[in-house]
């Protein structure tokens, strides 16, 4: 009797533990089964507690329950497995045996590393000995090969199991199938690879239209002698290649629904002051933007408008011929907040100006954008003519 009751005491204490670690273990992983096995648990736990006296018929019971714990854990939608302390597999659920393909007694001890992918065998051994040397829980996904000669992916989680005395025993861990995963994943990122691929084409596309439709203004626009009517056609032309522009920027940019307005305002601004200065001694142009401002398309478009527009008329209105002077572009940010401004020395707008009551073709347009964008314009009109335009980057 009294050996009976060492041996029970020792499995009932032994068995216990088991069971409380992988308690402690479920609570680290997610399964749509978890309160069923959880429950199942709880009642071994019960069961084992009732073992106080130490006879026969308690150890039959302590059997019993450990023919539950086995069904149990061969009923589990996962893998379970174990390790010794030197992380040698001593123990793989069914679920396990039936997601590596491998029978229990083909894979126990040190030959699990054999049916690793050639290309993850190193990190995952790496890492996989970094938390048997150190004890520490380990996480990782990889691939194995099956007695098929198919690829299967794996989700491996271990937490380490000690002894009473405070040293690691072992691993207890878990294994999930999640190949269909990995070819979801796979799928959509070939599908975004095809998406992108096609926006390059058509922002590609787009660019060289406008170009074409800008060249044949430019064509059309030789052959009117009327200057005011072909300076109309001059400026639909130069409104046309700053849209262009965005799309060149965009077919050359790896992100297709954000433009880098900081780029975008350096390369319209050096083209816009090469097109429109009449006279290049006298006129000096000062560019000076916060680096990698970052906007929608939605807002890069009417943004190249506003300063094709206001850049076009300080250029063309703001000097005379025997002026000197200064063209200045900024690009601000602060938080959320973008502000743009073009100012210019030399002719300052009259006294009378009120953006409420402008008639030219080109402010009533930037006036349309900045709405459009839901953005404030304000005029500044004293030593220098300055128009400022504030805007949310999102």
């Amino acid at each position: 009797m009294a050996a009976h009751g060492l041996e029970l005491e020792a499995r009932v204490q032994a068995f216990k533990q088991q069971i409380q670690e992988f308690q402690h273990y479920l609570d680290t992983v997610s399964n749509a089964n978890q309160p069923l096995i959880e429950r199942s648990l709880t009642k071994i736990l019960t069961q084992l507690d009732t073992l106080v006296e130490p006879n026969p018929v308690a150890l039959d019971i302590s059997r019993t329950i450990e023919e539950q714990w086995s069904t149990l854990s061969t009923c589990l939608p996962f893998g379970i497995f174990s390790t010794d302390a030197q992380g040698r597999c001593t123990y793989i659920n069914p679920r396990c045996q039936e997601m590596i393909g491998y029978m229990l007694e083909e894979k126990l001890g040190e030959g699990w590393c054999d049916f690793l992918h050639p290309e993850d065998c190193d990190r995952v051994l790496l890492a996989w000995t970094e938390a048997i040397s150190k004890g520490i829980p380990y996480t990782n996904q990889f691939r194995v090969i099956t007695p098929q000669k198919e690829t299967c992916w794996l989700s491996v989680r271990t937490t380490p199991t000690f002894s009473d005395a405070g040293t690691v025993q072992g691993h207890l861990g878990t294994i999930e199938d999640i190949t269909a995963q990995k070819l979801a994943e796979e799928q959509i990122k070939l599908s975004l690879r095809e998406k992108e691929a096609l926006l390059k084409e058509i922002h590609h596309r787009v660019k060289n239209n406008l170009q074409i439709i800008s060249s044949l203004i430019y064509l059309q626009a030789q052959r009117i002698e009327d200057p005011e009517v072909r300076q109309i056609f001059e400026d639909s032309q130069s409104r046309i290649s700053s849209m262009a522009l965005v799309h060149d920027s965009l077919y050359r940019s790896q992100d297709f629904a954000r433009v880098n307005l900081s780029e975008y305002v350096q390369t319209l601004t050096s083209s816009l002051f090469n097109a429109y200065r009449t006279q290049p001694e006298e006129i000096h142009l000062i560019v000076q933007v916060d680096p990698d401002v970052i906007v929608s398309l939605e807002k890069a478009i009417p943004c190249g408008l506003i300063l094709n527009e206001l850049m076009t008329n300080a250029l063309k209105h703001g000097f005379n011929g025997e002026e000197t002077g200064e063209v200045a572009v900024k690009l601000e940010t602060h938080s959320s907040q973008v502000f743009l401004m073009v100012e210019n020395s030399g002719n300052n707008l009259p006294e009378s100006f009120q953006l409420q009551k402008i008639r030219s073709m080109g402010l009533r347009l930037v006036n349309a954008l900045v709405n459009q964008i839901d953005g404030q314009l304000s005029v500044e009109n004293a030593q220098k003519t300055r128009f400022k335009v504030e805007f949310n980057a999102a």
